[in-house]
């Protein structure tokens, strides 16, 4: 078995809360209550995004493979699927506007029920999407990384033997 996870409410929420908590520290020494206001936003950023955000984990095996969604509103949630279930995957990317201009790499698998996940690139990212590409034989095309230093994959029919 195989594991692959986004854990980023935690990540994102501590370093959101630190980043505002530092500034408004430093704030303090030029103006007290603009600082105090962001050291309480960081706190309320911190604890906001720890509540709302997911941690999502997909763990693939032999039958098939396991989604877990973790929010500390909601719960846990768990969903068995097996590969045949798997009608449509999907590789994407999103472009961040801004000065840094970053692309963040998408993997997405939809099943009958609907969309089973929906996670963006993270360590081992390449094999969570060759895994789905030996796994999910009854469709027609899988996701090629092209040689060099591309990180995009393209979709590629499948050759069949």
């Amino acid at each position: 078995m195989k594991e692959f996870s986004n854990n980023n409410s935690s990540l994102v929420s501590i370093l959101i809360g630190v980043i505002f908590g530092v500034v408004g520290l430093g704030l303090m020494f030029i103006h007290v209550i603009i600082g105090f206001f962001f050291v309480l936003l960081g706190v309320v950023l911190f604890f906001s995004l720890r509540y709302f955000a997911n941690d999502t984990r997909v763990s693939c095996h032999d039958n098939g493979f396991t989604v877990t969604v973790i929010n500390k509103r909601k719960g846990t949630s768990v969903q068995e699927h097996a590969w045949a279930d798997v009608t449509e995957t999907l590789y994407y990317e999103k472009e961040s506007g801004g000065e840094n201009n970053s692309t963040t790499c998408y993997f997405q698998v939809q099943t009958a029920k609907g969309t089973a996940f929906n996670l963006h690139a993270m360590k081992n990212f390449d094999e969570l999407i060759d895994i789905f590409n030996q796994k999910t034989v009854h469709i027609p095309y899988v996701w090629v990384k092209p040689k060099g230093m591309f990180k995009s994959h393209q979709k590629q029919n499948r050759i069949s033997s």
